[in-house]
Formats: C-alpha cells, sequence, structure tokens
C-alpha cells in the first residue's frame, strides 16, 4: 500500500488551502469518502469533517486528528486590476515577505503568478508582536491583470511536490502529511479488520489551527468529540538538532505550553517500541517539541484526553533558515521593543522537506494504534505498570 499512500501525500501537500478557506482540502476528501462504502463523512457547525465506520459505536473511540490548513494570504480586496491587499494568516516573520513570489489561485485551476510587494503592518522598533486577531496584510502585484474576490487564496509560489532522494519536498507539509497519514492510515484498519469487533478509530480534520487551533475549539464546543474519546494529534512540526528528519515519526510528549496525557502517551509510545522490537528497521523518537503549541494542548486543556504523533519538518511554515545570529524563536529572549531582522541572504521562502520513511513510519504507528490501543496485553496502562511494580517491590517498604 505504500505507493497509495504516498499519492495521497503527494496529492495533498500539493493543494492550496489557507486558514479558514480549506475548501480544496474539503473537496479531495469529499471525492476520497464517496468512492468507500465503508466511511461516512459528516460536518460539525464550524466546517471540520469527521470521518467514521457506518454504525461504528464504542465507549471510547480513537481519533486521528489533524487540520487542514496551511500558513496562507486571503485576498481582502482589489486595488486595481494588478494589485490586491490580501491578509497572511498563520506564522511567518516579516522579514520573509517583501519580494517573495506568490501565486493567486482564481478558481476552476486557474492560477496567476504575483510577488509581495511590502508588508503594510510590518514590526516597527517599540511595535508589540501582533496579537489574537491581528494578522499581517501585504500588498501583491500581479504578474498580469487578473479579476481576485474577496476570500480568494494566494499561496507561496512553489514547486509541486516531488520526492528527492526519499525526502518530500511539498508547498504545504503541515499538517497536510497529517492529513494524509490519517486517511491512510484509517482506509487500512477498515480494510483489514472485520466488521464485528473492529476498532473504532475516527478522523477528524480540523480548519483554522494556524490562527490558534480555532477549528479544533470548535470541535471540542460542537459536540461532534464525546469526553470519553482518546485523541492522537497530527503534526508536522520543526525538526531540531535532538530530532532529527529520517529517524522516525516522533511520539510527542508535549510543547511550548504543556505536556500531554501520560498514560496515552506512554502507551503509544509501548506500541511504538514493539514495532521496533520486531522490526529493527522501524524507526521512532520520544521527544518534547518545543517549537509551537499544537491541538493536543487545545483538546487537553478543553478537558479530553489527548497526546500528539508528529513528523519532523524542514523549512518550517516554508522559511528555510533562522535568520544569522537570531536566537530561534521557540527559545527567543529577545525583547519586544527590539527591531525586526533584515533580510539575510540565503534567508528566502522555500518548500517544506520531511521524510518518506517518517511518513510510512507514522501511518505504520497509526495502524498498531487502531488495532492495539486496547489490547492490555500489547498496550498496558501506565498505572498497571505502576501497580505491578508496587506489588513486586512493596516488601522494600517494612
Amino acid at each position: 500500500m505504500r505507493a497509495k499512500h504516498e499519492k495521497y501525500l503527494l496529492e495533498l501537500t500539493g493543494l492550496p488551502t489557507a486558514t479558514g478557506h480549506e475548501d480544496h482540502v474539503v473537496a479531495w476528501i469529499e471525492r476520497w469518502a464517496r468512492r468507500r462504502q465503508s466511511v461516512e463523512l459528516s460536518r460539525d457547525r464550524f466546517g471540520n469533517l469527521l470521518l467514521k465506520r457506518p454504525g461504528a459505536r464504542s465507549r471510547k473511540p480513537i481519533y486521528f486528528t489533524a487540520h487542514m490548513d496551511h500558513p496562507a494570504f486571503v485576498v481582502l480586496r482589489q486595488v486595481d486590476p494588478r494589485t490586491v491587499l490580501a491578509e497572511f494568516r498563520g506564522g511567518v516573520d516579516d522579514l520573509y515577505f517583501a519580494g517573495s513570489g506568490v501565486r493567486l489561485h482564481i478558481g476552476g485551476g486557474e492560477s496567476c503568478p504575483g510577488r509581495v510587494i511590502r508588508l503594510e503592518n510590518a514590526k516597527s522598533p517599540g511595535a508589540r508582536t501582533p496579537g489574537a486577531g491581528e494578522d499581517k496584510r501585504a500588498m501583491i502585484e500581479l504578474a498580469k491583470p487578473a479579476v481576485a474576490e474577496a476570500g480568494d487564496i494566494l499561496t507561496w509560489d512553489l514547486p509541486a511536490p516531488r520526492v528527492v532522494r526519499g525526502r518530500l519536498r511539498a508547498p504545504a507539509c503541515d499538517d497536510l502529511a497529517g492529513v494524509a497519514a490519517a486517511i491512510a492510515a484509517f482506509e487500512q484498519l477498515n480494510k483489514r479488520q472485520p466488521k464485528q469487533g473492529a476498532p473504532d478509530v475516527r478522523v477528524l480534520l480540523t480548519r483554522a489551527e494556524e490562527v490558534g487551533f480555532i477549528g479544533a475549539i470548535g470541535a471540542c464546543k460542537s459536540g461532534i468529540i464525546p469526553k470519553t474519546a482518546r485523541l492522537i494529534a497530527l503534526e508536522t512540526s520543526k525538526s531540531f538538532v535532538d530530532s532529527p528528519i529520517g529517524a522516525g515519526p516522533i511520539v510527542r510528549v508535549g510543547d511550548r505550553t504543556s505536556s500531554f496525557d501520560p498514560d496515552l502517551t506512554y502507551r503509544v509510545g509501548q506500541l511504538a517500541q514493539s514495532i521496533q522490537e520486531k522490526d529493527p528497521d522501524f524507526n521512532w523518537q520520544r521527544k518534547l517539541m518545543p517549537g509551537g503549541t499544537c491541538e493536543a494542548t487545545a483538546y487537553q486543556a478543553l478537558g479530553y484526553t489527548a497526546t500528539c504523533l508528529c513528523l519532523p519538518l524542514g523549512n518550517y511554515h516554508n522559511m528555510n533558515a533562522d535568520p544569522p545570529g537570531r536566537t530561534p524563536r521557540s527559545a527567543s529572549t529577545k525583547p519586544s521593543g527590539s527591531a525586526p531582522a533584515k533580510r539575510s541572504r540565503g534567508v528566502c521562502i522555500d518548500s517544506e522537506v520531511i521524510s518518506l520513511s517518517d511518513y510510512h513510519g507514522l501511518v505504520r504507528l497509526l495502524i498498531e494504534a487502531g488495532r492495539s490501543l486496547d489490547d492490555r496485553s500489547a498496550s498496558p496502562l501506565l498505572k498497571d505498570r505502576l501497580n505491578r511494580l508496587f506489588a513486586h517491590r512493596r516488601g522494600l517498604l517494612r
């Protein structure tokens, strides 16, 4: 099935998508679901998508979750036939904008190239960092006259997804690679398991993650997730020195904001370890990823049991390098009144990068989680292990 799973990956990571305008990804999911009788597709009132097996019911379903948006521009208004004002939704440093190539997606498959002329609200010395709801605005010059409507998407002008020496280079791995992995694993679990006794695994695809996991918060409020669900959030997270690309999918124990459910994280890690013991070619990592905050934190804060699996990512949010001499944002101590860094040589917008072997490893781990998370012999509770330790060693406390 690897060829099919890679097909999903290549198709999804090349789709134009933006926060609040995930229509191209939604259409792909709808087409995929329509072709499969074993899949039921529904939506909550906020437009989040839920895939499940028809008639599936259980007290504690397993949810694979991923988000469908990626940092991109949304047209606010057309200034003249070759100029548009657009809002950028997502986290990209100011120095990456001016002069960078973009592409306006008009509809019906048509597009028009252009470039960013300037940021209208770039940070200046003494200015505070934009807060919630304060997205960047950019003036964009198109290569030729075109009709742009409010709500049209502009993405960075990057090559189509391609595999180079075992690595995928694509416009939007974050988090469309997570979407592809969730779909691939869900499909395999539905195929290989008999209807009677099959695990109740569902896929939740959320919107508007890049501006503060708004879709995930909405899903919690809409009732589409039962309170007893176990959620495994999928992310494509910035790679660090100790979380390299190619060393396997990561059982992510926490993010910059919080740590995840200890029991669920432990059990998923045990499943990864069991796969590796049977297959030494399977690699995995267990890390706290400090580069940002992910949806697992939102789920936990709103009363759910959640953990996260992620793919290590190069060129996070299409930024090909940290500005020279600047501390990475996850550990930045730069005062808020400092001037923004100037555009440095070699710093530019680029394709995001993941390892194909990491991707296939993530799909394999998700399939194992779907099959075995409720098997106490394969995935014992952390509490059970602690109780066994106590029973074996309690004599030391006499």
